[in-house]
């Protein structure tokens, strides 16, 4: 039961136009994963639901060696990896048809009380994680605070819109991670692959949101961004970017 696979198939609207999977994809495919396996060990939403608790993720790192194609098969494998502090870590691997490991993933998630929205301990909240931990850990360094120079450019503005939200009415992960690439995409060689990303989810972003999105390039490869809410200037997210 610690351990947890899926297959997925990528259809034609998971494609990029260089006919590649789409990061974001990939994303929104560890996301589903996450909640099949929660369900499955007792802590799915409407579980977390009924005691007045939710997951909220916190933080996740994407490695992608390489992209699935059209009507390509994909395995997807995942598992509780340990705790560290407020977090439950939750890890992911990708096999292509022939088994080959293509990509693998790290999330962070936080547990919060509905009503007062207090932080809980994952071992205070969930009896029985530990049990179901498998203590492998797909990077060798954790998650961590990003961090962005003070130097930045603004990229991008954003208006949260009604396709941006979730089942709890809030911005959709994946979204934030769309919002960033497409930021630098715009601007920049668009045949460059994306091979790593990585993202702190700090505050949330709600409808009718403006969003400002800030960036700093560390390399020719790698950009650190900073959205920020326009008004009282909360700090929505910090992200860095890897490519090729």
């Amino acid at each position: 039961m610690n351990l947890f696979s899926k297959e997925f198939s990528i259809s034609s609207y998971d494609l990029n136009p260089k006919g590649k999977a789409r990061l974001t994809t990939m994303a929104n495919f560890f996301q589903e994963l996450a909640y099949h396996h929660a369900s499955k060990l007792g802590f799915g939403y409407d579980d977390m639901k009924a005691r007045q608790t939710t997951w909220v993720l916190s933080r996740m790192r994407i490695r992608m060696d390489s992209y699935p194609v059209w009507d390509d098969r994909i395995a997807m494998e995942t598992w509780p990896s340990g705790v560290d502090k407020l977090f439950a870590l939750r890890d992911f691997r990708i096999r292509n048809s022939e088994g080959k490991v293509i990509g693998m993933a790290s999330t962070a998630w936080l547990i919060l009380n509905i009503e007062t929205h207090r932080l809980i301990r994952p071992k205070e909240a969930l009896e029985h994680f530990k049990l179901i931990v498998h203590p492998e850990q797909v990077f060798a360094y954790p998650l961590d605070k990003i961090d962005v120079p003070d130097e930045t450019r603004v990229l991008s503005h954003h208006s949260v819109v009604f396709s941006d939200l979730d089942i709890i009415g809030h911005v959709n992960n994946v979204k934030y991670m769309e919002w960033c690439i497409d930021s630098v995409i715009a601007s920049s060689n668009p045949e460059r692959e994306i091979r790593e990303f990585e993202i702190n989810f700090n505050h949330e972003a709600l409808f009718g949101d403006k969003v400002e999105i800030r960036g700093h390039d560390l390399s020719g490869e790698e950009t650190r961004f900073l959205a920020t809410r326009k008004g009282d200037g909360k700090e929505i997210i910090r992200a860095r970017m890897v490519r090729d």
